[in-house]
Protein backbone atom coordinates (compact mmCIF):
# COMPACT_ATOMS: atom_id res chain seq x y z
CA UNK A 1 0.00 0.00 0.00
CA UNK A 2 1.08 3.26 -0.36
CA UNK A 3 1.41 5.61 2.75
CA UNK A 4 1.37 9.66 3.05
CA UNK A 5 3.78 9.19 6.42
CA UNK A 6 3.85 11.28 9.17
CA UNK A 7 2.44 14.33 8.83
CA UNK A 8 1.75 17.03 11.68
CA UNK A 9 -1.91 16.58 13.07
CA UNK A 10 -4.16 19.06 15.03
CA UNK A 11 -7.18 18.48 17.08
CA UNK A 12 -8.93 20.45 19.68
CA UNK A 13 -6.63 20.52 22.50
CA UNK A 14 -3.59 18.70 20.59
CA UNK A 15 -0.70 18.78 18.01
CA UNK A 16 0.37 15.53 16.60
CA UNK A 17 3.95 15.92 15.29
CA UNK A 18 7.25 14.47 14.58
CA UNK A 19 10.23 13.67 16.78
CA UNK A 20 13.18 15.18 17.28
CA UNK A 21 16.17 13.63 18.77
CA UNK A 22 16.24 16.30 21.44
CA UNK A 23 12.70 15.33 22.62
CA UNK A 24 14.68 12.27 24.33
CA UNK A 25 14.78 13.55 27.58
CA UNK A 26 10.94 14.59 27.90
CA UNK A 27 10.06 11.18 26.52
CA UNK A 28 12.06 9.72 29.09
CA UNK A 29 10.97 11.57 31.96
CA UNK A 30 7.78 11.10 31.01
CA UNK A 31 6.87 7.84 30.19
CA UNK A 32 9.99 5.36 29.16
CA UNK A 33 10.83 5.40 32.45
CA UNK A 34 7.66 5.09 34.18
CA UNK A 35 7.06 1.33 34.66
CA UNK A 36 3.47 2.05 35.31
CA UNK A 37 2.98 3.19 32.49
CA UNK A 38 5.01 0.75 30.69
CA UNK A 39 3.43 -1.99 32.42
CA UNK A 40 1.47 -3.29 30.11
CA UNK A 41 3.77 -2.30 27.09
CA UNK A 42 5.72 -5.09 24.90
CA UNK A 43 9.06 -2.84 25.29
CA UNK A 44 10.98 -2.77 28.45
CA UNK A 45 11.01 0.27 31.27
CA UNK A 46 14.00 2.46 29.59
CA UNK A 47 16.93 2.55 32.42
CA UNK A 48 18.79 5.52 31.26
CA UNK A 49 17.96 8.43 28.97
CA UNK A 50 20.88 7.43 26.85
CA UNK A 51 18.74 4.65 25.47
CA UNK A 52 15.78 6.45 24.95
CA UNK A 53 17.61 8.74 22.87
CA UNK A 54 19.53 5.76 20.76
CA UNK A 55 16.03 4.35 20.18
CA UNK A 56 14.88 8.19 19.14
CA UNK A 57 17.57 8.77 17.12
CA UNK A 58 16.54 5.47 14.93
CA UNK A 59 12.98 6.34 15.07
CA UNK A 60 13.21 9.62 13.40
CA UNK A 61 15.88 8.77 10.65
CA UNK A 62 12.96 6.07 9.74
CA UNK A 63 11.00 9.34 8.99
CA UNK A 64 13.24 9.65 5.53
CA UNK A 65 11.77 6.73 3.99
CA UNK A 66 8.22 7.89 4.01
CA UNK A 67 6.77 4.74 5.59
CA UNK A 68 6.86 5.37 9.18
CA UNK A 69 3.48 6.47 10.96
CA UNK A 70 4.97 7.76 14.65
CA UNK A 71 3.82 10.51 16.18
CA UNK A 72 4.90 12.43 19.56
CA UNK A 73 1.39 13.61 21.38
CA UNK A 74 1.65 17.13 22.34
CA UNK A 75 -0.61 19.74 24.13
CA UNK A 76 -1.52 22.95 21.73
CA UNK A 77 0.47 25.69 23.52
CA UNK A 78 3.18 23.00 25.10
CA UNK A 79 5.98 21.66 22.28
CA UNK A 80 6.49 18.65 25.04
CA UNK A 81 6.14 15.47 24.17
CA UNK A 82 3.67 13.57 27.06
CA UNK A 83 3.00 10.47 25.07
CA UNK A 84 3.17 8.51 21.94
CA UNK A 85 0.87 6.91 19.07
CA UNK A 86 2.18 4.71 16.10
CA UNK A 87 1.87 2.42 13.64
CA UNK A 88 3.06 -0.82 15.11
CA UNK A 89 2.05 -3.45 12.64
CA UNK A 90 0.52 -3.98 8.83
CA UNK A 91 -0.84 -6.39 6.90
CA UNK A 92 -0.39 -5.95 3.74
CA UNK A 93 -2.86 -8.94 2.67
CA UNK A 94 -5.57 -7.56 4.56
CA UNK A 95 -4.98 -3.96 4.24
CA UNK A 96 -5.17 -3.47 8.09
CA UNK A 97 -2.97 -1.66 10.39
CA UNK A 98 -2.47 -2.28 14.23
CA UNK A 99 -2.29 1.03 16.33
CA UNK A 100 -0.50 1.36 19.47
CA UNK A 101 -0.07 4.03 22.14
CA UNK A 102 1.01 5.46 25.74
CA UNK A 103 0.92 7.92 27.44
CA UNK A 104 2.67 9.99 30.36
CA UNK A 105 0.47 9.38 33.78
CA UNK A 106 0.12 12.72 34.84
CA UNK A 107 -2.33 13.00 31.77
CA UNK A 108 -4.50 10.29 32.11
CA UNK A 109 -8.16 10.46 32.55
CA UNK A 110 -7.78 13.71 30.71
CA UNK A 111 -9.34 12.21 27.42
CA UNK A 112 -6.08 12.88 25.88
CA UNK A 113 -5.98 9.18 23.92
CA UNK A 114 -9.35 9.19 22.47
CA UNK A 115 -9.05 12.58 20.78
CA UNK A 116 -5.40 11.29 19.65
CA UNK A 117 -6.54 7.71 18.43
CA UNK A 118 -9.69 9.22 16.52
CA UNK A 119 -7.55 12.02 15.40
CA UNK A 120 -4.84 9.13 13.76
CA UNK A 121 -7.36 6.93 12.26
CA UNK A 122 -9.39 9.64 10.92
CA UNK A 123 -5.90 10.65 8.71
CA UNK A 124 -5.23 6.86 7.53
CA UNK A 125 -8.41 6.21 6.41
CA UNK A 126 -8.26 9.77 4.41
CA UNK A 127 -4.70 9.52 3.24
CA UNK A 128 -4.97 5.90 2.29
CA UNK A 129 -7.27 4.82 0.00
CA UNK A 130 -6.42 0.62 0.09
CA UNK A 131 -6.53 0.71 4.09
CA UNK A 132 -9.58 -1.15 5.46
CA UNK A 133 -9.22 -2.15 8.68
CA UNK A 134 -7.43 -0.26 11.42
CA UNK A 135 -7.25 -2.16 15.01
CA UNK A 136 -5.54 -2.12 18.29
CA UNK A 137 -5.49 -4.52 21.29
CA UNK A 138 -4.92 -4.89 24.83
CA UNK A 139 -4.13 -6.92 27.83
CA UNK A 140 -7.20 -8.08 29.58
CA UNK A 141 -5.53 -6.62 33.08
CA UNK A 142 -5.59 -3.36 31.47
CA UNK A 143 -9.36 -2.38 30.85
CA UNK A 144 -8.58 1.10 30.57
CA UNK A 145 -6.91 0.80 27.67
CA UNK A 146 -9.91 -0.96 25.78
CA UNK A 147 -12.43 2.20 27.58
CA UNK A 148 -10.00 4.31 25.13
CA UNK A 149 -10.48 2.57 22.16
CA UNK A 150 -14.57 2.75 23.01
CA UNK A 151 -14.66 6.26 23.38
CA UNK A 152 -12.40 6.56 19.97
CA UNK A 153 -15.16 4.96 18.35
CA UNK A 154 -13.57 1.43 18.01
CA UNK A 155 -15.37 -1.69 17.96
CA UNK A 156 -15.13 -4.75 20.43
CA UNK A 157 -14.28 -8.24 18.00
CA UNK A 158 -13.38 -10.26 20.72
CA UNK A 159 -10.70 -12.04 22.83
CA UNK A 160 -7.88 -13.98 21.72
CA UNK A 161 -6.53 -16.01 24.71
CA UNK A 162 -2.70 -15.58 25.12
CA UNK A 163 -1.75 -14.55 22.15
CA UNK A 164 0.66 -11.60 23.10
CA UNK A 165 3.59 -10.97 25.41
CA UNK A 166 4.47 -7.76 27.28
CA UNK A 167 6.39 -6.75 30.48
CA UNK A 168 4.02 -9.60 32.34
CA UNK A 169 4.38 -12.15 30.13
CA UNK A 170 2.13 -13.94 27.45
CA UNK A 171 -1.91 -12.89 27.96
CA UNK A 172 -5.31 -12.77 27.00
CA UNK A 173 -5.56 -9.77 24.69
CA UNK A 174 -8.79 -7.73 23.40
CA UNK A 175 -8.84 -6.65 20.21
CA UNK A 176 -11.04 -3.66 18.46
CA UNK A 177 -11.09 -2.02 15.48
CA UNK A 178 -12.62 0.08 12.76
CA UNK A 179 -13.11 -0.78 9.06
CA UNK A 180 -13.12 2.08 6.45
CA UNK A 181 -16.57 1.09 6.21
CA UNK A 182 -17.54 2.22 9.55
CA UNK A 183 -15.93 5.70 8.90
CA UNK A 184 -19.31 7.56 6.96
CA UNK A 185 -19.21 10.78 6.59
CA UNK A 186 -22.03 13.36 6.55
CA UNK A 187 -21.66 13.47 2.97
CA UNK A 188 -21.52 10.17 2.04
CA UNK A 189 -24.76 9.70 4.33
CA UNK A 190 -26.26 12.32 1.86
CA UNK A 191 -25.29 10.45 -1.43
CA UNK A 192 -26.62 7.40 0.32
CA UNK A 193 -29.86 8.91 1.25
CA UNK A 194 -30.32 10.55 -2.57
CA UNK A 195 -29.43 7.19 -3.99
CA UNK A 196 -32.00 5.03 -2.08
CA UNK A 197 -34.62 7.92 -2.76
CA UNK A 198 -33.67 9.95 -5.92
CA UNK A 199 -35.86 13.09 -6.35
CA UNK A 200 -37.03 12.86 -2.61
CA UNK A 201 -36.95 16.52 -2.26
CA UNK A 202 -38.90 17.44 -5.47
CA UNK A 203 -41.84 14.99 -3.91
CA UNK A 204 -44.94 17.38 -2.74
CA UNK A 205 -45.31 15.58 0.66
CA UNK A 206 -41.70 16.43 1.24
CA UNK A 207 -42.22 20.26 0.30
CA UNK A 208 -44.74 20.27 2.55
CA UNK A 209 -42.97 19.20 5.96
CA UNK A 210 -42.19 22.64 7.71
CA UNK A 211 -39.40 24.15 8.72
CA UNK A 212 -39.11 23.51 12.44
CA UNK A 213 -40.74 19.60 12.32
CA UNK A 214 -37.65 18.27 10.91
CA UNK A 215 -37.59 14.46 10.16
CA UNK A 216 -35.09 12.34 10.83
CA UNK A 217 -32.97 8.91 8.82
CA UNK A 218 -31.36 6.47 11.27
CA UNK A 219 -28.77 3.62 10.49
CA UNK A 220 -27.53 0.93 12.23
CA UNK A 221 -24.58 -1.04 11.45
CA UNK A 222 -26.10 -4.45 12.38
CA UNK A 223 -22.53 -5.78 12.96
CA UNK A 224 -22.82 -3.86 15.92
CA UNK A 225 -26.23 -4.34 16.67
CA UNK A 226 -27.15 -6.32 20.06
CA UNK A 227 -30.51 -8.39 20.35
CA UNK A 228 -30.14 -8.19 23.66
CA UNK A 229 -30.20 -4.20 23.92
CA UNK A 230 -33.49 -4.47 24.31
CA UNK A 231 -35.37 -7.24 26.32
CA UNK A 232 -39.10 -6.98 27.16
CA UNK A 233 -41.07 -9.29 29.32
CA UNK A 234 -44.12 -10.43 27.35
CA UNK A 235 -47.26 -12.98 28.23
CA UNK A 236 -46.72 -15.98 26.37
CA UNK A 237 -50.07 -14.83 24.40
CA UNK A 238 -48.00 -12.26 22.38
CA UNK A 239 -46.30 -13.78 19.47
CA UNK A 240 -44.00 -12.52 16.57
CA UNK A 241 -43.58 -13.90 12.68
CA UNK A 242 -44.14 -13.04 9.55
CA UNK A 243 -47.57 -12.26 8.34
CA UNK A 244 -49.16 -15.23 5.55
CA UNK A 245 -53.05 -14.25 7.15
CA UNK A 246 -56.00 -12.72 5.74
CA UNK A 247 -54.70 -9.27 3.27
CA UNK A 248 -57.96 -7.47 4.25
CA UNK A 249 -57.06 -7.97 8.09
CA UNK A 250 -53.54 -6.44 7.50
CA UNK A 251 -55.06 -3.42 5.83
CA UNK A 252 -57.55 -3.09 8.46
CA UNK A 253 -54.50 -2.84 11.10
CA UNK A 254 -52.76 -0.25 8.99
CA UNK A 255 -55.85 1.60 8.55
CA UNK A 256 -55.74 2.12 12.47
CA UNK A 257 -52.92 3.35 12.56
CA UNK A 258 -52.46 5.42 9.39
CA UNK A 259 -55.08 5.38 7.04
CA UNK A 260 -52.73 6.65 4.55
CA UNK A 261 -50.19 3.92 4.41
CA UNK A 262 -53.32 1.77 3.11
CA UNK A 263 -51.81 1.82 -0.02
CA UNK A 264 -48.32 1.05 0.46
CA UNK A 265 -49.18 -2.36 1.42
CA UNK A 266 -49.66 -5.12 -1.28
CA UNK A 267 -50.04 -8.78 -0.94
CA UNK A 268 -46.19 -9.14 -2.48
CA UNK A 269 -44.96 -7.21 0.45
CA UNK A 270 -42.63 -8.90 3.51
CA UNK A 271 -44.34 -7.68 6.32
CA UNK A 272 -43.86 -8.68 9.98
CA UNK A 273 -45.74 -8.89 12.53
CA UNK A 274 -46.35 -8.76 16.82
CA UNK A 275 -49.56 -10.99 17.50
CA UNK A 276 -51.90 -11.19 20.60
CA UNK A 277 -54.01 -13.52 20.96
CA UNK A 278 -53.46 -14.67 17.08
CA UNK A 279 -54.44 -10.94 16.20
CA UNK A 280 -52.17 -8.11 14.96
CA UNK A 281 -50.95 -6.05 17.26
CA UNK A 282 -48.19 -4.40 15.69
CA UNK A 283 -46.71 -4.80 12.24
CA UNK A 284 -43.70 -3.30 9.79
CA UNK A 285 -42.65 -4.19 5.77
CA UNK A 286 -39.58 -5.91 5.60
CA UNK A 287 -37.71 -3.48 3.08
CA UNK A 288 -34.98 -4.12 0.84
CA UNK A 289 -33.53 -1.09 -0.57
CA UNK A 290 -30.51 -2.99 -2.34
CA UNK A 291 -27.07 -2.41 -2.36
CA UNK A 292 -25.69 1.36 -3.19
CA UNK A 293 -22.17 2.51 -3.89
CA UNK A 294 -21.08 5.46 -2.37
CA UNK A 295 -16.83 6.68 -3.14
CA UNK A 296 -15.81 3.19 -3.58
CA UNK A 297 -17.99 1.55 -0.63
CA UNK A 298 -20.77 -0.91 -1.08
CA UNK A 299 -23.81 -1.07 1.37
CA UNK A 300 -26.56 -3.71 1.28
CA UNK A 301 -29.33 -1.44 3.04
CA UNK A 302 -32.88 -2.75 4.22
CA UNK A 303 -35.23 -2.00 7.13
CA UNK A 304 -38.30 -1.77 9.08
CA UNK A 305 -40.28 0.43 7.16
CA UNK A 306 -44.19 1.40 7.71
CA UNK A 307 -44.05 0.67 11.39
CA UNK A 308 -46.99 0.60 13.57
CA UNK A 309 -48.62 -0.28 16.02
CA UNK A 310 -52.88 -0.81 16.75
CA UNK A 311 -53.60 2.10 19.49
CA UNK A 312 -55.45 -0.90 21.87
CA UNK A 313 -51.96 -2.66 22.03
CA UNK A 314 -49.32 0.60 22.31
CA UNK A 315 -46.95 0.73 25.48
CA UNK A 316 -46.35 -2.80 25.89
CA UNK A 317 -43.20 -3.15 24.45
CA UNK A 318 -44.88 -5.25 21.51
CA UNK A 319 -43.72 -2.68 18.73
CA UNK A 320 -40.16 -2.27 19.38
CA UNK A 321 -39.88 -6.06 20.38
CA UNK A 322 -40.88 -6.76 16.66
CA UNK A 323 -38.55 -3.88 14.98
CA UNK A 324 -35.94 -5.37 17.26
CA UNK A 325 -36.73 -9.20 16.02
CA UNK A 326 -36.41 -7.34 12.21
CA UNK A 327 -33.60 -5.74 12.96
CA UNK A 328 -31.93 -9.54 13.95
CA UNK A 329 -33.44 -10.75 10.53
CA UNK A 330 -31.87 -8.08 8.83
CA UNK A 331 -28.38 -9.04 10.32
CA UNK A 332 -28.90 -12.95 9.45
CA UNK A 333 -29.82 -11.79 5.92
CA UNK A 334 -26.51 -10.42 5.77
CA UNK A 335 -27.27 -6.24 5.28
CA UNK A 336 -24.98 -4.21 6.33
CA UNK A 337 -27.55 -1.21 7.61
CA UNK A 338 -30.75 -1.34 8.80
CA UNK A 339 -32.20 1.80 8.02
CA UNK A 340 -35.31 3.84 9.36
CA UNK A 341 -36.65 6.42 7.61
CA UNK A 342 -38.88 9.42 7.98
CA UNK A 343 -39.49 9.21 11.58
CA UNK A 344 -39.84 11.64 14.77
CA UNK A 345 -39.17 8.80 17.26
CA UNK A 346 -35.74 8.48 17.55
CA UNK A 347 -35.62 8.40 21.16
CA UNK A 348 -37.60 4.90 20.65
CA UNK A 349 -35.04 3.54 17.85
CA UNK A 350 -32.16 4.70 19.67
CA UNK A 351 -33.21 2.25 22.09
CA UNK A 352 -31.63 -0.50 19.60
CA UNK A 353 -28.80 1.68 18.83
CA UNK A 354 -30.02 3.33 15.81
CA UNK A 355 -28.56 6.92 15.50
CA UNK A 356 -29.91 9.87 13.73
CA UNK A 357 -27.06 10.49 10.57
CA UNK A 358 -29.65 12.63 8.69
CA UNK A 359 -32.57 15.32 8.92
CA UNK A 360 -34.70 17.68 6.78
CA UNK A 361 -37.43 19.29 6.28
CA UNK A 362 -39.56 20.34 3.09
CA UNK A 363 -36.30 22.71 2.12
CA UNK A 364 -33.73 20.14 2.08
CA UNK A 365 -31.39 18.68 4.58
CA UNK A 366 -30.99 20.29 7.97
CA UNK A 367 -27.73 21.39 9.92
Amino acid sequence: MNTVGTKTIETERLVLRRYKVEDAGDMYQNWTSDPEVTKFLSWPTHTSVEFTKKLLTQWVSYYDEGRTYNWGITVKGDDRVIGNIAVVERDERTCSYEIGYCLCKAYWGQGIMPEALRAVIDYLFEGESELMRIYATHDLRNPKSGRVMEKAGMHFDGILRGSKKNNLGLHDTAYYSVLRNDVVTREQYEKLFLSIHPGFFERDYVKRVPEDESASEMFLRLQEFDPECYQKDLPENVTFGCYNGDFEELLAAVGEVIPHWVPLFSKESRVYCGFVDGKIASFCMIENFGEHVVDGMTWKIGGPGCVGTVPAYRDRGIGLSMVRNVTQILREELYDYGYIHYTYETKWYGKLGYKTVLSWNGKGFVS
